[in-house]
């Protein structure tokens, strides 16, 4: 890519800026292979800086979950919570969620045929494998370090997603419709997205596109009536506002463990003074996070199933293979707690050959398998939950200053009577009190309910990356390559690769700060232009945009308004603003007369090229 074309240039305020760069030239155009994402058009002439909360009488939270998914909601005038418990083919109230499950019948293409509890009883029916495809656990299959495969049974993860949330959303209004809500209208409702915290650009890019193939918004809709906040910030919203025995107060810090069914997500957050009614957040830590969730208890519970039946296992039908793991997830998973003498009990399938079990020393009694509670914690949980203890750790010592008050563990797996006890016994007296919120399986909906409602609870987040934008900065003979060299016609001379940062890896970043960049186009000599930004995890800052380590993590298309008295060719202005303490970098361009564009990109981005899978 080389910025020859000077067709716009970039201008920073001396105070913001760690160079003069008032020369500075990128380029109009790019040889990248990414298509430019385009600014949306903000009506009037007012920045485009969030949804007017007047036009929304209902925030919904939904948190799709690797296992499990859940929704709450609260109507704007009360900021009541309230979750919903009544799912399809699920007569009892018990568990307030819903399996993250999809059944296809198969075929070209695949057709859905259900979701949830009714997919699971279909499925277990005699011969149902034989007809359909059941799709568990699709969520992980958007996170780029599993390196798992786009498509599932022929059914690409992005479809399968939207799929999922065209359903819950679905049930979600015809729940509502039962309630006071039915005097409202779709159109009034607000929504917020869980996601974990570690997933890249291009996967929190597609849950948002999914959201909008599910019916959710509309892609015309303002870019924030839809919010996507991260799972682990939801779940400190919630645990700050209802937690009471915490005792918290302004100046205290406490972590997040979001242990859910597919990912672990944790981040350190210190209370503020109050704004107004409601308490904010600063981050302290760079969030972090790895696919480690109770989904690997199951994986390692069926190897441990394989490890004893052998022969025996690879015979059983599918049916009977999950209703196995059902009763492990449902009974022995969430009541286990690390006593090695303690027994537990699997019924076994009919067609098990019992002599071929005894031939193999496996203990049983009256067709019921019996698993010491010393397999299940050396060969199940220990080596998930100790990955747990060992993120927790990797943040604790990210903590400077004053030390950490509480961990609080939510989500599913968080709830888990063992990981609980393994998390007291190694951090306490370290941090003064290791926590469960009540509700801790609904903390992250409830918190994304709250963020929701009150938009900005968070005032400071950790930039994970280093991001920028190619730029014509001054060449340097003894460090720059010749082939970069340029000479602008006002004489100076220029290379043409450099990397010139925005915001930087580790930096404390306020939500609301704006870097705004002053650029210039000739008028009518191009239709739009386009802005492409880089990042970096590397903790030294980049030189070039294309070193190795540097990825373009958006392509940003800049459409030229009809600008009345400006004359053909001649020179002006426009300003970009950018924001970086968001959950999702927002970009905004603003021409002579108001005209306004607005676009989100996410703040914890990588990659975004090549995403059609």
């Amino acid at each position: 890519m080389l910025p020859v074309d000077s067709q716009f240039e970039i201008t920073r305020p001396l105070s913001s800026a760690r160079r003069d760069s008032s020369q500075l030239v990128i380029p109009s155009t790019s040889a990248s292979n990414t298509p430019p994402q385009t600014f949306s058009p903000i009506r009037g002439d007012k920045p485009a800086q969030s949804a007017d909360m007047s036009n929304y009488k209902i925030v919904l939270g939904y948190d799709f979950g690797t296992t499990f998914s859940g929704a709450s909601y609260a109507y704007c005038q009360n900021e009541e919570i309230l979750d919903v418990q009544r799912w399809p083919q699920k007569k009892q109230l018990g568990y307030p969620k819903v399996p993250t499950v999809l059944l296809y019948e198969k075929g070209s293409p695949p057709k859905l045929v259900d979701w949830g509890h009714g997919a699971r009883k279909l499925y277990a029916k005699p011969g149902a494998a034989k007809k359909y495809d059941l799709l568990t656990g699709f969520k992980l299959n958007l996170d780029e370090n599993l390196d798992r495969p786009s498509v599932i049974h022929g059914i690409p993860v992005a479809t399968a997603i939207a799929d999922y949330l065209s359903c819950l959303h679905k049930h979600v209004v015809q729940e509502l419709g039962k309630q006071f809500a039915r005097n409202y209208t779709p159109e009034q409702f607000r929504y917020c997205l869980t996601v974990p915290a570690m997933w890249s650009d291009r996967a929190k890019a597609k849950m948002r596109t999914a959201a909008i193939e599910a019916g959710l918004i509309a892609s015309s809709d303002p870019l924030d009536r839809l919010m996507i906040t991260s799972e682990p910030e939801a779940g400190a919203i919630y645990c700050e506002k209802y937690c009471q025995e915490a005792n918290m107060v302004p100046g205290d810090r406490f972590m997040i463990c979001d242990a859910g069914g597919g990912t672990v997500d944790l981040i350190v957050f210190e209370i503020e003074e109050p704004n107004e009614k409601n308490s904010r957040l600063k981050e302290i830590t760079k969030g972090m996070g790895e696919s480690c969730g109770s989904i690997f208890l199951d994986q390692r519970f069926q190897a441990l199933l394989e490890e004893k039946l052998g022969s025996e296992l690879e015979r059983l039908p599918p049916s009977s293979l999950n209703q196995m793991m059902d009763n492990f997830i449902d009974t022995i998973k969430p009541e286990f707690d690390g006593v090695e003498s303690e027994e537990h009990y699997l019924a076994l399938p009919a067609s098990i050959d019992l002599d071929v079990l005894s031939s193999r020393g496996v203990e049983y009694e009256d067709d019921v398998l019996v698993i010491s509670g010393e397999e299940l914690k050396y060969k199940v949980f220990d080596p998930v939950v100790n990955n747990v203890i060992d993120l927790i750790r990797i943040q604790l010592d990210q903590v400077e200053g004053n030390p950490l008050k509480t961990i609080f563990l939510v989500g599913g797996f968080g709830s888990s009577g063992y990981l609980y006890n393994k998390v007291k016994a190694t951090f306490e007296p370290e941090v003064s009190q290791i926590l469960y919120p009540s509700r801790a399986a609904l903390a992250i909906v409830r918190g994304a309910v709250l963020a929701g409602l009150h938009p900005q609870p968070i005032s400071t987040r950790i930039s994970r990356r280093t991001y920028g934008i190619n730029a014509g900065l001054p060449f340097d003979l003894l460090l720059d390559s010749p082939n970069t060299r340029f000479v602008r016609p006002d004489g100076s001379v220029r290379c043409i690769t450099r990397f010139l940062p925005f915001a930087h890896k580790g930096d404390a970043i306020p939500v609301d700060q704006c870097i705004r960049e002053q650029m210039y186009i000739y008028y009518n000599s191009i239709y739009s232009t386009d802005l492409r930004l880089y990042a970096t995890e590397e903790d030294q800052e980049p030189r070039y945009y294309d070193q190795p380590g540097v990825k373009q993590v958006a392509a940003i298309e800049i459409p030229i308004p009809i600008l009345p008295g400006v004359e053909r060719g001649q020179r002006v202005g426009y300003e970009v603003r950018m924001y970086f303490g968001r959950n999702e970098i927002r970009m905004e361009a603003e021409f002579p007369g108001g005209n306004v564009f607005a676009v989100n990109c996410d703040f914890d981005a990588l990659d975004i090229r090549n995403t059609s899978s």
